[in-house]
C-alpha cells in the first residue's frame, strides 16, 4: 500500500495577528502548526528570513537540522524547535525535532512530503507579497537599493545597518563610521514617513534626500562602541 505523503503550507502572520507582534511564518504540516503546539517561548521566523536567499527550508545534499522557531531573547538562553531534513529522491523528510525551551514536547512522527509539492510551496510563498503593509514594502525595497549601492550611505562616511518597518514609517539605522571590531562609531537612526505613492517612486525619492544632504544631520544616536566619545564635530541629538 503506498504512504500517504505529508502536505506542507506556509501561512504568513502580521504584527496585529501575531502574539509576539511580529511579521511570523507559520509552518503548517496537514494544517498542524507544530511551533504553535509544542513552542511558546518565542515567535516564528521572519517570513524573509527563512524563505530569502539562505533558502533555510529547502533541504540541500546532505541532512541538516533547521531552526523552525527562536526564543524571543535568543535561542541560546531560552531555547529553539528545530528539525532535521534530508532528501530522498523525490521525497523530502522531517525527523528528529528538538526543543530545547521549557516546553521539551515535540512531534515524535517523521513526516515525509512530495519534492514537487514541498518546492512549490516555498516558490509560492517566496513570491507571495499580498501580506505585506506598506512600511514594510519600502523598508524592504529601501533595504535592497542601500545595499546594492553601498555608496548612498558611503559618501557619508555611514552604513546601512536596518531599514525597520514600523506602524506607518521606516526608521533607517546605519553605523557612522561604517562598523569595523575595533572601530570607534555611532550606531544612528533617521525616521521616513510612508507615503500614498507606489513604494518603488518612494524609494527613488529617498535615495535621492540621501545623495543630497547628510543623513547624519537629523539623526538620533541608538548607542555606539566604547570609544565612540571620541569621535569630534557630532551633531546628533541623543534619542531619549
Amino acid at each position: 500500500m503506498e504512504n500517504v505523503l505529508n502536505k506542507l503550507a506556509l501561512v504568513v502572520v502580521t504584527p496585529p495577528e501575531s502574539d509576539w507582534d511580529a511579521a511570523e511564518l507559520r509552518v503548517l504540516v496537514d494544517g498542524r502548526d507544530i511551533a504553535r503546539e509544542c513552542f511558546d517561548a518565542g515567535p516564528n521566523y521572519d517570513p524573509d528570513y527563512v524563505l530569502g536567499e539562505a533558502g533555510r527550508l529547502a533541504p540541500g545534499d546532505e541532512p541538516r537540522t533547521v531552526r523552525i522557531a527562536e526564543a524571543e531573547c535568543i535561542a541560546e538562553c531560552c531555547g529553539a524547535l528545530s528539525v532535521r531534513m534530508r532528501r530522498e529522491d523525490s521525497e523530502i523528510v522531517w525527523y528528529d525535532w528538538e526543543n530545547t525551551s521549557d516546553r521539551a514536547e515535540v512531534p515524535t512522527e517523521e513526516f515525509r512530503f512530495s519534492a514537487a509539492q514541498y518546492e512549490a510551496e516555498l516558490e509560492r510563498a517566496s513570491r507571495d507579497r499580498s501580506w505585506e503593509w506598506p512600511a514594510r514594502t519600502l523598508s524592504r525595497l529601501l533595504q535592497e537599493a542601500l545595499r546594492a549601492d553601498p555608496g548612498v550611505l558611503g559618501d557619508w562616511d555611514s552604513e546601512l545597518c536596518f531599514a525597520i518597518p514600523r506602524d506607518a514609517s521606516v526608521e533607517l539605522t546605519f553605523y557612522t563610521p561604517p562598523h569595523t571590531p575595533r572601530g570607534a562609531y555611532y550606531h544612528l537612526s533617521r525616521m521616513i514617513g510612508v507615503t500614498d505613492e507606489p513604494a518603488e517612486e518612494q524609494v527613488k525619492r529617498v535615495l535621492a534626500g540621501l545623495r543630497a544632504r547628510d543623513p547624519r544631520d537629523e539623526a538620533m544616536i541608538l548607542g555606539g562602541s566604547a570609544g565612540a566619545g571620541a569621535l569630534r564635530g557630532v551633531r546628533y541629538r541623543d534619542r531619549y
